[in-house]
């Protein structure tokens, strides 16, 4: 069974420095890693992209072993993002709510397998001369894995956010990733200043492609869509044979929030991967419907 990177040990081992519990369970047709996760009104067990099962039987054998779990330890509810797609009426058969996607339900990836001219020749042309031309425009690519240099990247997106009003990820959480031993840092340089950071993390034969920032001072040099490609490059050198761009939105709607990224991620080439999304398994039920309306409340008043 294939299973996604947030299902690994490397991950459960960053989850593990991020403070987190963790299990592991498996069984006929099935693996699962879950994390403990609080909320002021009780705990729960997260399975990001997963359990991870093959069939509609090893699912289900997965959500009764993740009930049995969840009651030993006194959870509220399971909450699930399974690879394997089944329909909505096989979902709530099983006794899933839909729940908010908190991992992307859809993401776009490229086939490394092909040959390297191939994969250039599949993204947009643009993009690819200015590749070429990087160290030409005086742009210098690096990466890294040391957690002491994640800083080069939390100082781009915290510029970002500030511009754009919105809450990066927290430094300690990225250097957290990189000290789990399954992430790289790129860098691009222009006169020693760093212009663009991306963080990619390696599992199983794919790359994903996580968080980028970019100076916007420099925007015109497009060292973000450079960055992209050479990491795509390194990935091919490596024998990964995919790279996964990290969420998208199958909406053709161009007002969508998510539309203007996801035409970039498309412009390298690819195709798109559906997955089931994230649904809930109530357990104690009646606090499992006060923290629904709670939720929906704060939902209410943020608006």
């Amino acid at each position: 069974m294939k299973e996604h990177f947030l299902q690994s040990r490397e991950w459960e081992k960053y989850e593990q420095l991020e403070g987190h519990r963790t299990f592991r369970l498996e069984g006929e047709g099935f693996r699962a890693m879950v994390i403990v996760k609080s909320t002021p009104m009780g705990k729960y067990l997260f399975c990001p992209y997963g359990p991870v099962a093959e069939t509609k039987e090893g699912l289900k054998r997965a959500f009764d072993s993740l009930l049995e779990l969840a009651k030993e330890q006194k959870m509220m509810f399971v909450r699930v993002e399974p690879t394997l797609v089944l329909t909505k009426k096989e979902m709530t058969d099983f006794g899933l709510v839909k729940s908010h996607d908190l991992d992307p339900a859809h993401t776009w990836v490229l086939d490394l397998t092909s040959s390297k001219d191939d994969i250039l020749d599949g993204i947009e042309k643009q993009k690819v001369r200015q590749w070429r031309l990087c160290e030409k425009h005086g742009m210098k690519l690096e990466t890294s894995r040391d957690p002491e240099k994640i800083g080069l990247l939390s100082e781009l997106l915290k510029k970002i956010g500030d511009s754009r009003h919105f809450t990066p990820q927290d430094e300690g959480h990225l250097k957290n990733q990189l000290k789990a031993g399954f992430a790289t840092l790129y860098i691009v340089k222009k006169d020693g200043k760093v212009i663009a950071s991306q963080l990619v993390h390696d599992y199983d034969g794919v790359r994903y492609s996580m968080h980028g920032a970019t100076d916007d001072d420099y925007k015109r040099l497009r060292a973000g869509a450079i960055m992209q490609v050479q990491a795509i490059l390194d990935a091919k050198d490596e024998g990964l044979k995919v790279y996964d761009f990290w969420g998208m939105t199958p909406s053709e709607d161009k007002n969508h929030p998510w539309y203007g990224f996801t035409q970039y991620k498309k412009s390298f080439g690819g195709r798109q991967v559906d997955y089931a999304g994230t649904w809930d398994l109530p357990v104690r039920k009646f606090w499992y419907k006060l923290y629904g309306a709670v939720r929906g409340i704060k939902r209410g008043l943020r608006r």
